[in-house]
């Protein structure tokens, strides 16, 4: 058995919750593969932080491959770094010096090319990030279409392929978090993203609230329990304005990390979701719940066509929107029995492409090819990665609150002060070295993981000093 110990790249947020849920499996799956035997991810680094040289060496030195991923990591319109036209703020003269292979992991659909109006500085790093890949999993089939039409030569990228999002196989990762317990009738979940994507797409709040009220209005009139669900705060407008006139159950999953697992807990006592996000339809389907969607953007509405219903999307522009998502939703809980079967099987195929990608990247970093099961996590492991997030969260926050607050000529006082403190760590653990020999201590004493650990994250603020 030959573990390979990988780096994830990710993005540690309480202000997303499709997010904060989607980068934690992205380390589960990797680790519940062969009950943890082959794959050991237990380091992550944000993408979005530059990447420094140091940084680089430490990835050739210590680790078999970088891991990136999942999630919107393409093209945005105000978080694509300068690096790299994507979200991984690294330049591509830094990347050539990668020796380790790139996975990456369950990402999303680039935006759609435009030969006259491309962007250039994407184009080049990303055909430099393919060739240096020896896994590119996006999350969706059209996504995989759309990345190749970014490619200088298509036919060269056999690394890239479909990898369904860790999310959309969460009933498998945390049966813990999902439970057993037989779901009411009539219950859904109403999600509305309102951010600037939304909005631009026509879906705005003048347009769509007032038809969705008359939709959650007619739902209860019905019978229907309505909950209303935010992943940021700006998907709570909706209720803030109509919550309490409704009689609505808000419920907020951004804003904290204990949500991590308890959003999985919300959602799965939810037969039937309706929503604008792609996550408020990966997620439900993964618990084998109904995603219902609005239908505003590639991302959706691939997913759809993805699982095999298109007739999930509804169009929020149509003149009477409220009646036609009325329909959809009867439509739905009266074959619900039978959609959810039938969504149990594509769930299924989700799980063997994931186990059978994980065996193609095993067998790519070794030459070895093993086929092996998703191995949940124990309850012991699942409050580990949780003690885990909320460390490796707040310590990024520090940071990054540090660096935010720091006036420039700050900067060199403050590395120096990190310099010092490093520095009387390492002059104490030389004495503790020097008092055990006497005593008959192991002379190859070495910092504690513990230790380590905790000084990750002023390492990289040093790096990051030095770099400015």
């Amino acid at each position: 058995m030959n573990r390979q110990r990988l780096l994830h790249l990710d993005l540690k947020t309480v202000y997303s919750y499709g997010d904060q849920l989607l980068f934690e499996l992205v380390r589960q799956s990797f680790n519940a593969w062969g009950g943890g035997d082959y794959f050991e991810v237990t380091r992550t680094s944000p993408f979005r932080e530059a990447a420094t040289s140091s940084f680089v060496d430490d990835v050739n030195e210590n680790f078999d491959a970088v891991v990136i991923g999942g999630g919107g990591i393409f093209p945005r319109r105000n978080n694509a770094t300068a690096a790299s036209g994507w979200q991984w703020n690294i330049t591509t003269d830094l990347l050539k010096r990668l020796r380790k292979p790139i996975i990456v992991f369950g990402a999303g659909n680039p935006a759609q090319f435009e030969p006259e109006r491309h962007n250039q500085v994407f184009r080049k790093h990303i055909n430099q990030t393919m060739s240096q890949s020896i896994f590119f999993g996006l999350r969706s089939s059209g996504a995989v279409d759309d990345m190749r039409a970014w490619l200088d030569d298509p036919a060269s990228a056999p690394q890239l392929t479909m990898q369904p999002c860790p999310t959309t196989i969460g009933r498998v990762l945390l049966p813990r978090a999902v439970g057993a317990e037989t779901l009411p009738d009539k219950r859904i979940g109403i999600q509305v993203g309102l951010e600037a994507a939304h909005v631009d797409s026509g879906l705005e709040p003048g347009a769509i609230f007032p038809q969705l009220r008359d939709l959650i209005a007619k739902l209860q009139a019905d019978g229907w329990d309505v909950e209303f669900l935010g992943h940021k705060r700006a998907d709570m407008k909706f209720f803030q304005e109509y919550g309490a006139d409704l009689g609505l159950t808000g419920r907020a999953l951004f804003g904290s990390t204990k949500m991590l697992f308890e959003g999985v807990r919300h959602y799965a006592r939810l037969p039937i979701v309706l929503g604008a996000r792609g996550h408020s339809q990966m997620i439900p389907f993964g618990l084998g719940n109904i995603p219902l969607s609005l239908s505003t953007n590639n991302k959706i509405r691939y997913f759809a066509q993805e699982i095999g219903h298109p007739e999930f999307l509804i169009d929020p522009w149509q003149g009477d929107f409220a009646s036609a998502a009325l329909t959809q939703i009867n439509a739905a809980e009266a074959h619900r029995a039978t959609l959810r079967t039938e969504l149990a099987a594509t769930q299924q195929r989700f799980v063997d492409t994931t186990t059978s990608n994980l065996s193609t990247i095993y067998e790519r970093l070794t030459g070895d090819r093993v086929v092996a099961d998703l191995v949940p996590y124990s309850d012991r492991e699942l409050s580990l990665a949780q003690a885990d997030y909320d460390d490796d969260y707040e310590r990024r926050r520090l940071v990054e609150e540090g660096a935010a607050h720091a006036e420039p000529r700050d900067f060199a006082r403050l590395f120096e002060r990190l310099e010092r403190d490093m520095g009387e760590i390492k002059a104490e653990l030389t004495g503790a070295r020097g008092a055990l020999k006497p005593a008959g201590g192991h002379s190859g004493l070495t910092l504690p993981a513990g230790v380590r650990r905790r000084l990750r994250p002023l390492r990289r603020l040093r790096d990051r000093l030095v770099g400015t």
